[in-house]
C-alpha cells in the first residue's frame, strides 16, 4: 500500500499536489486552532491544580507554625514550672509521685493531641512519665540524639515511630531554681498524636486527583493523604529535584506532576503528586470533539478534492500513462476517452502519430538487426583469426628454440623449457578474455626464462609497474607478442647486452599505458612510416606489408586491441636506427575483472 502511494505521488505529481493543497488550506487552520485550544485548556487545568497546591501548602505552613508554637509554649509552661522542677530535683530516685502526676496530668487535658508527658534524667537517662507509655524505641532514639550531641534547648520534632505511636517533641531543660540556675537537669518529652497531621492533609479539597506527603529533613515520612504510599520512589525524587520545580513523574504505571515545597519553620518538606490522567479527565470530551470535527472536515475536503481532481486531471494522467508506455516500447498503446473536452481533443492526433512511428520503428529495427548480425559475424571472424595467428607465430619461435637446445643435447634446459611451455599453454587455454596485469607479466617472465636458456645472461628483462596497476585488467596475450618481436626482430643479431624493459603507468587518470622498450637495431624512417600508415589504414592485405617482418604481428595486435576497446586505443611506435624501439600499448584503465 505504501509503495503504491509513493508510486502514485511520483507519477501524478499535479494530482497529488492539488489534493494536498486543498487539504492543507481547509484542515490545517482547524487542526492548529483545535490543538492550541486543547493544550491551552490542559495548561490552565495544571496551573489551577498547582496554584491550589501552593495555597494549601501556605495554609498548612501557617497551621504547622501555629501548632508547634503552641506546643513550644506548652512545653515551656510544663518543664520550666518551678513546682515541677522542685519536685524533680527533690526526687533523687526519679520515682513517680502523686504530686508530680497530679501536676503533669493537669497539662494533658489542655491539648487533645498530647498523649504523654515525660522527663528523662540527663545523668543516667532514667524516665518519669504520665499518660501513655513512652516506648523503648522512643527512649533509645533520644539517647542516640544525646550521644550524637544533637539535642538542643529548642523544641525538636522526631519522625513517627509507627503508625499509631505518634511523634516526640523534646528539648533540653535548664533549671530556673536559684540553687542550680541554668544547669541542665533533664530532657523534657511530649508524645504527640500524628492524627492531626493526617487531618491537615485530608483537608485539601483535591479529592483523588492528588496525593500529599510530608517528610522531615532526614527523609522520614511524617504523614500522607494515602494509606499505601510507595515512599521510596518519592524520596528518590526529592533527592534529585529542586524545591518548587514541577516535573513529570511516573509511579506504578500512573503519570503524575511532581512538586516539592519546604515547610520552613520545621525544616520539613511538603510533596504533592497530581494525577495527570484524572486532572485532564474533564478535557476528554473536548479532545473527542476536536478529533471528530477534524476527521469530518478531512473526509469532506478529500472527497471534494478527489472529485475535482478526477474531472480536471484525468485526461492528463491518462496521457502520462500512454506516453510512459510508449517510451517503454509499447507502440500499440492508444488514447481512449469516454468524454470530450478541451484536453481530450489530443486523442486523434496522438493515435495517428503513434501509427506512423510504429511503421518507421519496425523498419528501423529490422535494418539494425541485420546490420548487427553482420557486424558480429565479422568481428568474431577477425578476433578468432588474429588470436590464432598470434598463437601460431609464438609457438613456432618456442619450438625452434627447443629444437636448438635438443640438438645441443641440453636435456635439463629442454625439460625446463617444456615445463615453461606447458605453463604457457595452460595460461593461454584459459577461457578468460581479460586477465590482471600482474598475471600477464608473470607469463612474460616464464617466456623470458625459455629464451634465456638459448641466449644466456646477455638477455636482460626488467619490469617497472606503478603502484596499484597490478590489479587492473587487460586483454590476454597482447604483451607477449611484443616482447617476442623485440627479441627476434630487434635484438637477435645485435652484439653486446640485449635489454627489454617494460614500464606500466597511468595517463590522465583513465588510460593505461604499457611501454615495451628494447635496445635493438631499430627501424629505418621509411619502414617506421609505412607501419604507421598501416595502423591508420587497418588494411591487413595491403601489398605494402610485404617485407615488414615484425610489422605484420604488430598490426595484428593493434587490430585486436581495437576490436576489444575501440579505435581510440591500440599501439604507437617510436624507433631509432641502431638505438632501439619503443612500442606503447594504450588501453582504458579498468578495474579488476
Amino acid at each position: 500500500m505504501f509503495k503504491e502511494l509513493v508510486s502514485y505521488t511520483t507519477k501524478y505529481r499535479l494530482s497529488f499536489r492539488m489534493i494536498l493543497t486543498n487539504i492543507c488550506i481547509a484542515v490545517l487552520p482547524i487542526l492548529l486552532l483545535g490543538t492550541v485550544g486543547y493544550f491551552s485548556y490542559i495548561n490552565i487545568l495544571k496551573k489551577n491544580a498547582l496554584d491550589n497546591i501552593n495555597i494549601f501548602v501556605t495554609q498548612t505552613n501557617n497551621r504547622f507554625d501555629e501548632y508547634f508554637y503552641r506546643m513550644d509554649q506548652l512545653s515551656k509552661s510544663i518543664f520550666f514550672n518551678r513546682n515541677v522542677q522542685s519536685i524533680m530535683l527533690e526526687n533523687k530516685s526519679w520515682q513517680e509521685s502523686d504530686i508530680l502526676l497530679k501536676n503533669l496530668n493537669s497539662y494533658l487535658s489542655l491539648e487533645p493531641a498530647l498523649k504523654s508527658i515525660g522527663m528523662i534524667s540527663s545523668e543516667d537517662f532514667r524516665l518519669v512519665s504520665t499518660g501513655e507509655l513512652l516506648m523503648h524505641p522512643m527512649v533509645a532514639y533520644l539517647k542516640e540524639m544525646e550521644n550524637k550531641n544533637r539535642l538542643s534547648n529548642k523544641l525538636q520534632i522526631s519522625p513517627p515511630f509507627s503508625k499509631d505511636q505518634g511523634i516526640l517533641a523534646f528539648r533540653k531543660v535548664k533549671s530556673v531554681l536559684p540553687n542550680r540556675y541554668l544547669q541542665e537537669i533533664y530532657i523534657g518529652v511530649l508524645l504527640l498524636d500524628t492524627e492531626w497531621i493526617q487531618q491537615i492533609l485530608r483537608s485539601a479539597d483535591l479529592a483523588d486527583k492528588a496525593e500529599l506527603y510530608i517528610m522531615n529533613e532526614s527523609g522520614d515520612l511524617i504523614g500522607s493523604s494515602t494509606n499505601n504510599p510507595d515512599f521510596e520512589q518519592i524520596y528518590a525524587q526529592t533527592r534529585t529535584n529542586q524545591d518548587h520545580k514541577v516535573i513529570d513523574f511516573q509511579m506504578n504505571g500512573i503519570n503524575y506532576l511532581y512538586q516539592s515545597l519546604p515547610i520552613k519553620s520545621l525544616g520539613w518538606k511538603f510533596v504533592a503528586l497530581i494525577n495527570e490522567d484524572k486532572l485532564v479527565g474533564k478535557a476528554s470530551i473536548i479532545q473527542y470533539i476536536v478529533i471528530s470535527a477534524i476527521a469530518i472536515m478531512v473526509l469532506i475536503v478529500i472527497w471534494v478534492a478527489i472529485s475535482f481532481n478526477i474531472r480536471l486531471t484525468h485526461p492528463i494522467t491518462k496521457m502520462a500513462d500512454i506516453f510512459d508506455s510508449a517510451a517503454s516500447g509499447d507502440l500499440d498503446a492508444r488514447l481512449r476517452f469516454g468524454y470530450k473536452n478541451e484536453i481530450t481533443i489530443i486523442q486523434d492526433h496522438y493515435n495517428n502519430m503513434m501509427n506512423e512511428i510504429k511503421k518507421l520503428t519496425d523498419n528501423l529495427l529490422q535494418s539494425q538487426q541485420q546490420l548487427y548480425e553482420t557486424e558480429m559475424e565479422k568481428r568474431m571472424f577477425q578476433l578468432n583469426g588474429l588470436q590464432s595467428q598470434i598463437n601460431s607465430h609464438f609457438l613456432y619461435n618456442v619450438l625452434h628454440s627447443i629444437r636448438g637446445m635438443a640438438l645441443s643435447n641440453a636435456k635439463r634446459e629442454v625439460a625446463v623449457a617444456i615445463d615453461n611451455l606447458v605453463s604457457y599453454f595452460r595460461y593461454i587455454t584459459r577461457t578468460d578474455e581479460f586477465v590482471l596485469l600482474h598475471k600477464e607479466l608473470e607469463h612474460l617472465e616464464r617466456y623470458i626464462d625459455i629464451q634465456k636458456i638459448r641466449f644466456g645472461e646477455r638477455l636482460q628483462f626488467k619490469v617497472i609497474i606503478d603502484q596499484g596497476l597490478g590489479a587492473r585488467s587487460i586483454v590476454k596475450l597482447i604483451l607477449q607478442p611484443l616482447v617476442e618481436n623485440a627479441l627476434f626482430h630487434g635484438l637477435e643479431g645485435k652484439t653486446g647486452r640485449w635489454i627489454i624493459h617494460i614500464h606500466a603507468t597511468i595517463k590522465e587518470e583513465n588510460q593505461l599505458l604499457i611501454k615495451v622498450m628494447d635496445n635493438g637495431v631499430g627501424m629505418s624512417e621509411e619502414r617506421l612510416m609505412r607501419m604507421r600508415q598501416e595502423f591508420e589504414s587497418m588494411n591487413k592485405n595491403s601489398s605494402e606489408t610485404a617485407g615488414l617482418g615484425q610489422g605484420i604481428g604488430l598490426v595484428n595486435i593493434h587490430k585486436r586491441i581495437q576490436i576489444y576497446y575501440g579505435k581510440p586505443y591500440g599501439l604507437s611506435i617510436k624507433s631509432w636506427k641502431n638505438r632501439g624501439t619503443v612500442v606503447t600499448v594504450s588501453v582504458p584503465l579498468k578495474a579488476k575483472g
